[in-house]
């Protein structure tokens, strides 16, 4: 798809940061509290103050809405990435396993706390890293002759083999076994501003690295021997960029839990928007996905109000429909 002129791009990047603050708004306003909500949030937001109402802006909704949108933006990255270095329409972090083996990595974590590396945001990654190894080897991508077939397949068989896994956990530790149970949901409610944080230097840092290679998933968008020729080395970059999108997608399942398809929907979407230029693809893709869980967040507020429903649930809703719509309607994987 060619290109949207300047101007047309400009506006089209202007609605969705608009539409990403009000949807930013929008689940801030929500919550249990009826007290609190859009006609007096920004009031809450600007000003001090020790009351219940302030506390529950503060200190629950305001670290929460932006969990969700730092998951947004790192898991639509990671997908976007992942569609890039792979060159098929269907891969994504939750289609490949890598959000299956990050959610094994952190149940492992929790039931064997002797056996955590770091913390558990190490672990999920290192479980992330570890299944999209898997899937990759199996697919061929590590000696240079990757099968977009096969791609999927072996994603499919990791994916069955990591949440089974997970669910074996649920067996070895009945104490946590609900909470577990509840994290797989992709449930965000107990998030404070402790959890915050460090997905915050994460996410800066796979953005900036994202618009650092966006130009060379230009180049690899030509194929791999056209992008040879031009001095780019196709599978370093493809080890690269699926170790980077590994890495975002297992600290935003450590925080968030498996949140499916947002890495699928979002690059396609944007696509349609903004055109197949990366450089332009990595700001909307961080955008748009930032507003999707704003909005998961805020529905998942209201479907079942006053109690919640986990906003993984919402993303799932979402984006399962399309991606059934995309593998029917996609000429070959590869394409």
């Amino acid at each position: 798809m060619p290109a949207w002129p300047m101007t047309g791009l400009a506006a089209r990047l202007t609605f969705i940061v608009a539409a990403m603050f009000l949807a930013a708004l929008l689940s801030l306003a929500i919550g249990a509290r009826q007290d609190v909500g859009l006609q007096n949030i920004l009031q809450l937001l600007l000003t001090q103050g020790d009351t219940l109402a302030h506390s529950a802006v503060h200190d629950i909704r305001l670290p929460r809405t932006l969990i969700a949108g730092l998951v947004g933006i790192n898991l639509s990255l990671a997908g976007l990435i992942l569609q890039a270095v792979t060159r098929n329409p269907i891969a994504s972090p939750s289609v490949l396993g890598i959000s299956q083996g990050a959610a094994l990595g952190m149940a492992l974590g929790l039931v064997f706390p002797a056996a955590v590396i770091g913390s558990l945001d190490v672990m999920a990654m290192f479980g992330a890293v570890t299944a999209g190894a898997v899937t990759f080897t199996f697919a061929g991508g590590f000696s240079g002759r990757l099968d977009s077939l096969r791609l999927i397949l072996a994603g499919v068989a990791v994916s069955a083999l990591a949440i089974a896994m997970v669910r074996f956990t649920f067996l070895l530790e009945d104490n946590l076994a609900r909470q577990i149970v509840q994290w797989t949901t992709g449930d965000i409610s107990g998030t404070r501003w402790p959890d915050a944080w460090p997905l915050a230097l994460w996410t800066v840092c796979g953005l900036i690295l994202a618009l650092l290679l966006a130009h060379k998933f230009n180049l690899l968008a030509l194929g791999e021997d056209t992008a040879q020729a031009l001095g780019l080395d196709p599978r370093r970059l493809q080890l690269f960029g699926a170790l980077l999108a590994a890495g975002l997608t297992g600290v935003s399942t450590a925080a968030a839990g498996p949140v499916a398809f947002v890495g699928l929907v979002i690059p396609h979407v944007c696509r349609r928007l903004f055109g197949d230029d990366h450089r332009v693809l990595v700001p909307a893709c961080a955008l748009t996905g930032a507003t999707l869980m704003f909005l998961s967040d805020a529905l998942s507020k209201l479907v079942n109000f006053p109690y919640e429903t986990p906003f993984g649930v919402i993303c799932a809703l979402i984006g399962a429909p399309y991606f059934f719509y995309q593998a029917v309607t996609a000429r070959e994987m590869g394409q």
